[in-house]
């Protein structure tokens, strides 16, 4: 009997306090819309403080199937759980989950740092709180341009799911919670990479990523914002964008830590309108292979755990 190939869509929902609300409530409700035409079972991670404009979306949201997972309290530039003390670690998980719950109606079983970032920490207190998984840690990504710059620990993370060390996010351990990793080989499997080198490099890196989970079992993680795809936001044009760039603020050590070089936004070429047709083009194509099975995150784990 063929195995299943988990293939596990994941949606960051980050504040973007810049764009009108009615704009955030139309990307996040196309990002369903979007699933539930190829009858897709997402996972949305959702930024606690700000989840209140997205109250009126959560029946639909959990009727289509779909699972709601924390995404930090604020997403601010503060809120980094690798250089966090542990108080303030504790502080801001515990209101994040006792917000978002209140707002999602039901507990709260996975997570996702802001950035992608972690510690040791953030793992045992995600634990202590109740969650069955976390969906952090980018195995074997090589990034020169993100907040994360080139870490070291992402390339000596295993590829497949894990339960972390107590004393280290990044090594297989006993802590109760699951690590399941964003996919990446170098590049990461997420949707600013599809900004970067288009729809048909992304089947590519799809198919390769499905090769390697017939033989691993690995499950394959992609990572989409859905307001990338707001329609009617055009690029800029390079020559538009230096002048803009040179703010001396994105300069500095603090911003570059929680929110990488500012410059890497030229390298995006896709207009929204057509990135929206090919998210939908892209998740077509994952679901044309053979043996797939598209799940939430905590449907996973429960495979996992039985």
């Amino acid at each position: 009997m063929t195995k299943s190939i988990p293939i596990l869509i994941t949606w960051d929902i980050d504040p973007d306090l810049w764009l009108p609300q009615e704009r955030r409530r139309w990307a996040i409700n196309t990002a369903m819309d979007i699933c539930h035409e190829r009858a897709i079972p997402a996972t949305f991670y959702l930024t606690a403080l700000p989840a209140a404009l997205y109250r009126a979306d959560m029946p639909k949201l959990q009727a289509q199937g779909h699972e709601i997972g924390c995404h930090g309290l604020t997403h601010g530039i503060e809120e980094n759980y690798d250089q966090m003390s542990p108080d303030l670690q504790r502080l801001y998980l515990k209101l994040a989950t006792h917000y978002l719950q209140a707002v999602v109606g039901q507990p709260l079983r996975t997570f996702r740092s802001p950035r992608v970032k972690t510690s040791a920490v953030t793992q045992q207190l995600l634990s202590e709180y109740g969650y069955l998984s976390d969906s952090t840690v980018c195995s074997q990504r090589l990034d020169v341009v993100s907040s994360n710059l080139i870490n070291p620990n992402w390339l000596i993370a295993p590829r497949r799911p894990y339960h972390p060390r107590h004393d280290n996010a990044f090594k297989v351990g006993q802590l109760p919670i699951w690590q399941i990793p964003v996919s990446a080989v170098v590049l990461p499997f997420i949707s600013s990479t599809m900004q970067v080198v288009g729809l048909e490099a992304m089947k590519l890196f799809f198919k390769m990523l499905y090769t390697e989970a017939k033989l691993t079992g690995k499950p394959i993680v992609y990572l989409a914002h859905p307001t990338e795809f707001i329609v009617g936001q055009k690029k800029k044009k390079p020559s538009q964008n230096w002048r803009a760039l040179l703010n001396p603020q994105f300069f500095t050590p603090t911003y570059i830590r929680a929110h990488g070089f500012r410059w890497r936004s030229l390298l995006y070429r896709t207009d929204a309108t057509i990135f929206l047709e090919q998210t939908r083009q892209l998740l077509t194509y994952m679901a044309s292979f053979p043996d797939v099975s598209f799940m939430t995150m905590s449907d996973y784990v429960k495979n996992l755990t039985r």
